[in-house]
């Protein structure tokens, strides 16, 4: 091709920009999402990425949702946003049923593609054609009657318009292209809101606490082996890649300070550059350290808990028998405290600063703990509202507590009230047990963790919710971001009124005037 015409290429695809540009978005730019059937009553099926035994081990390029015996056929299948039908075809997987595509634009102007397959048509006998439009919530097909039972087949794509795929690959789909569609839906229902600053994605879920600096920036680790630095609004400064795994980053000495798997020490300042480094004898820790005084506990790959002295050089004691730690709790005074532990196998234990045990006490779900009063442990279990002293004692608390367990969570406030969530309702009672309030809070499952801001309360949990209940006990915010089993739960108000999260695989900061804004 010479110059002139290259030079008449290039004038063509300006003129004809605009009309693209126009062509995607014409349908409308994405202001909601939502799930493609009910998620209420729906299941999952088969998860995305996942290695089929029915298909030689291919990877799962979407999830399949299913929503019971006797249910799925015919069943409703819905745009999750406003967008344009790229590909429709009744027999576009064939005996499987047919398929639909759809582009949806966003408003940073990012296009992503919905893939719905297993369907056919809802009413009449044709889908919606190529290039129309349609809206969220739109009922664009039903679910077929296809192998193995009637499912959906669900895809986020950032590519492929105009193919189905086979549903399966021997590559990883991140690779070519695919999301995970569940996490997709789950996040943009948060990012797409008013109160979303900014969110910072990594690599793979998180599993120990950011360590936030003086300037609202935070260092986080990813993967063990990389170690990042983010500005106050989430933009990556640095990354820095580790030689050997990295279980926390706490704050010691006025900067920063690295241990890693082998129980290595290193010293990392606010730009990246490594300092000292040295070796604690006999630790090698397996998850972030609890913060006891000027102490860290580690729980090892022994199986115990081992407690680093304030030159974080040596140890100091260690206690057998700890699988993992669940939820943690210093209670007492500087000179005269106590551990309250909840393992991962839910037994309490209760540890004196020297190293004792005083007591285990095995329980039949998790428990949530608190401050009570006069320097006191609360903990909420199945079987109610404890106190346990500084001798181990444990009394009841409060006669009348909801049963707590593996849902459950706790919240202390300054003004001696105690705040109990249940896994359904939460209840708040001063400090002569007079109940002040109760609301029931839906669709909350998994671990939950509480907090309390300027006396609005928040509630997080493991699965993305993330709930504010003001302090007469109105719900007044509610939503979600992706979160599994398992997942991290950190989060701090910062002085510049942003609410710093993180859950899973990302770290993301509201407004948090916007986000309490009705309460």
């Amino acid at each position: 091709m010479d110059r002139r015409a290259a030079l008449l290429v290039a004038f063509f695809i300006l003129i004809l920009a605009p009309h693209i540009i126009s062509a995607q978005t014409d349908c409308g730019v994405v202001d909601v999402v939502q799930y493609p059937v009910d998620e209420e009553t729906w299941v999952l099926a088969q998860g995305y990425s996942v290695a089929s035994p029915r298909h030689q081990g291919r990877f799962h390029t979407g999830a399949d949702l299913y929503g019971g015996r006797n249910t799925s056929f015919a069943s409703p299948v819905r745009a999750i946003a406003n967008g344009r039908i790229t590909y429709s075809y009744a027999l576009g997987w064939g005996r499987d049923g047919g398929a639909i595509i759809i582009e949806h634009t966003f408003p940073d102007g990012s296009i992503y593609y919905s893939m719905y397959g297993h369907v056919m048509p809802f009413s009449g006998d044709q889908l919606p054609p190529r290039l129309s439009c349609v809206q969220a919530g739109e009922i664009i097909a039903a679910v077929a009657d296809v192998r193995p039972a009637p499912h959906l087949h669900f895809e986020i794509r950032v590519n492929t318009p105009d193919a189905p795929g086979a549903g399966y690959t021997r590559e990883a789909p991140e690779d070519l292209g695919y999301r995970d569609p569940l996490q997709f839906v789950a996040n943009q229902q948060t990012w797409l809101q008013p109160y979303h600053l900014w969110h910072a994605l990594a690599d793979h879920d998180l599993q120990t606490p950011p360590l936030l600096l003086n300037d609202n920036s935070f260092l986080y680790i990813d993967d063990g082996l990389t170690l990042r630095r983010a500005t106050s609004d989430g933009r990556v400064l640095w990354r820095k890649r580790m030689e050997k795994v990295a279980i926390s980053v706490t704050s010691f000495q006025g900067s920063s300070l690295l241990t890693f798997a082998d129980g290595t020490m290193q010293f990392v300042d606010a730009d990246g550059n490594f300092g000292d480094a040295w070796r604690v004898p006999d630790l090698q820790p397996t998850g972030a350290p609890i913060i006891a005084q000027s102490w860290l506990l580690f729980p090892t790959i022994e199986g115990e808990l081992v407690a680093v002295d304030e030159n974080r050089r040596n140890v100091l004691w260690r206690v057998q028998d700890v699988p993992g730690i669940s939820r943690w709790r210093i209670f007492g005074s500087d000179l005269n405290w106590v551990l309250g532990l909840l393992t991962t196998s839910n037994e309490v234990l209760t540890i004196t600063g020297s190293g004792v045990v005083l007591e285990r006490a095995p329980l039949r779900e998790s428990a949530s703990f608190g401050v009570g009063p006069d320097n006191t442990l609360l903990a909420y279990t199945y079987g109610g509202l404890w106190q346990i002293d500084l001798d181990s004692e444990w009394t009841l608390e409060l006669p009348d507590a909801p049963r707590g367990g593996n849902n459950a969570a706790l919240l202390t406030t300054s003004a001696g009230h105690r705040i109990l969530f249940d896994g359904r309702v939460m209840q708040s009672y001063d400090s002569d047990d007079a109940m002040l309030w109760q609301t029931a809070l839906n669709g909350i499952t998994g671990r939950v963790e509480m907090a309390q801001y300027d006396g609005i309360n928040l509630l997080l949990s493991e699965h993305g919710d993330i709930a504010v209940i003001n302090g007469a006990g109105r719900l007044c915010g509610q939503t979600r971001v992706f979160g599994r089993t398992g997942s991290l739960i950190w989060y701090d108000l910062g002085d510049d009124n942003t609410l710093r999260l993180a859950i899973a695989d990302q770290i993301l900061g509201l407004d948090w005037a916007r986000f309490t804004q009705a309460c």
